[in-house]
């Protein structure tokens, strides 16, 4: 297994939205953030969201989505989408969480090697935000 990237996620908390039921929470993080790596250098678009939803078991699944603007490897400009999911089980913090993301670009090399579904992300907390570590885990 290979660490291909990683994102710095920064999170204001001022932004985020919390609503309670009786079967549990939901949770709307805002962020932003940036990525440096050999692939793909680049900072997230505004709208990204992470929704967490919190189960009356205390299982609390994520489903983040955001798209980065920077440039490839060979310093073409182009975009990266990230659908990452995940679920941190009940009194899993601080132990990183892992979750599973799919990727899409608008650059064609980029797009082919990261469409495959051989990727596993590790987020571990950090001030005001998370540092989400890429994985390729054939490598």
């Amino acid at each position: 297994m290979k660490l291909i990237m990683e994102f710095v996620i920064k999170i204001d908390s001022s932004m985020i939205t919390t609503m309670n039921s009786p079967s549990g929470m939901v949770k709307f993080i805002p962020f932003t953030g940036s990525v440096d790596s050999e692939l793909f250098t680049g900072t997230i678009c505004p709208g990204a969201c992470d929704v967490q939803v919190t189960n009356a078991a205390g299982i609390r699944h994520m489903h983040a989505q955001y798209i980065f603007e920077g440039k490839n490897a060979q310093g073409k400009l182009c975009h990266l989408f990230v659908d990452n999911v995940g679920y941190f089980e009940p009194n899993s913090e601080p132990k990183p969480f892992h979750a599973y993301p799919s990727f899409r670009s608008d650059d064609v090399d980029l797009h082919i090697y990261l469409s495959s579904p051989v990727f596993r992300a590790e987020g571990h907390g950090i001030k005001n935000g998370v540092l989400i570590k890429i994985f390729d885990t054939l490598k």
